[in-house]
């Protein structure tokens, strides 16, 4: 693993997860393997790491070399969660899963796979390296299309001027790297200057997550989870904006009753079976000040966990 990656709320993630000896776990988001390595240190149990990267195998077969039979790793989407521990002769998980559903640092740090508006690069940003790129679909939406994208997906309150100008660059020269966009996004905001957060972040999101079809898969993946965890199961999530940390919070209050904080324009379905989960934590737990101050990605950062009471 590599030392310089520091995966977010690590310590916090792995407490709410409460790792015991004896049991299994799913690290559903691997990376570079620091919360792996962790529930492997933590207690004498047996862990599941998915992802969906292909170049996280390298850190994967590291650690099954230090683990041997207690570490085994998928190269898969998270959405497959029950079709992969069948794979590893499992149908319940007893001890729990952690997610981490931002961007790792490797995919950020790589200018190559075009993840980061920072760096220089093509416009890829597929985290399986398959289907289109953030190009083809650039080139591929009108108008009116691609600025529902960064709407619905970056909540940009500029998209449409964002959109308008991509379409009328895009073929005056070709679009084709981050940097290229960048310089069109700047030209609709260049009054935003003094904000927090850079001119290009909402869009460069809302690309990355129509692209990999973020929201889609995080909702497979948590009906995926309440299947297979048996009472005592936690389900450990760390979010890093609105959107995703939205669809947690309503599945969540969803499957533990907790009726409070549900959508009220969503019509709810009447309650006829007994609540199957509890939360842990009522409200999202935060990384300290301390902890952003050395890693500025932690600062948007929501950890959420639930835990399986009855089948």
């Amino acid at each position: 693993m590599n030392k310089q990656h520091i995966p977010v709320m690590m310590i916090k993630a792995i407490q709410a997860l409460n790792v015991r000896d004896n049991l299994d776990y799913i690290d559903a988001t691997f990376g570079r393997g620091g919360y792996s390595q962790a529930i492997l240190d933590q207690a004498k149990c047996n862990l599941l790491s998915i992802d969906k990267d292909l170049h996280v195998k390298k850190y994967a077969k590291q650690l099954e070399k230090k683990y041997k039979k207690r570490f085994s790793f998928f190269n898969s989407n998270f959405t497959e969660l029950e079709s992969i521990i069948k794979k590893n002769k499992k149908s319940y998980i007893n001890g729990g899963i952690v997610a981490d559903l931002g961007v790792s640092s490797m995919q950020l740090d790589d200018p190559n796979r075009g993840f980061s508006f920072n760096k220089d690069g093509p416009l890829d940003m597929r985290m399986s390296g398959v289907g289109i790129t953030a190009q083809e679909l650039i080139y591929s939406l009108n108008e009116k299309e691609l600025s529902k994208v960064l709407w619905d997906y970056g909540e940009e309150t500029k998209s449409r001027a964002i959109a308008k100008l991509i379409v009328k660059e895009r073929n005056k020269e070709l679009l084709d790297t981050t940097f290229k966009l960048v310089k069109i996004i700047k030209k609709v905001k260049k009054n935003d200057y003094k904000k927090r957060i850079h001119p290009a972040t909402k869009s460069f999101q809302a690309l990355r997550i129509a692209i990999n079809q973020e929201l889609k898969s995080l909702e497979g993946f948590l009906k995926a989870s309440e299947k297979i965890l048996l009472p005592g199961a936690r389900l450990v999530l760390i979010t890093f904006h609105s959107l995703e940390d939205r669809i947690v919070k309503l599945f969540f209050n969803k499957i533990t009753g907790n009726k409070s904080n549900l959508n009220r324009h969503v019509p709810q379905e009447k309650e006829t079976k007994k609540i199957k989960f509890k939360i842990i934590n009522k409200k999202p737990i935060l990384p300290d000040l301390e902890e952003v101050k050395k890693n500025k990605r932690a600062r948007s950062a929501k950890l959420r966990a639930i835990e399986r009471v009855i089948v």
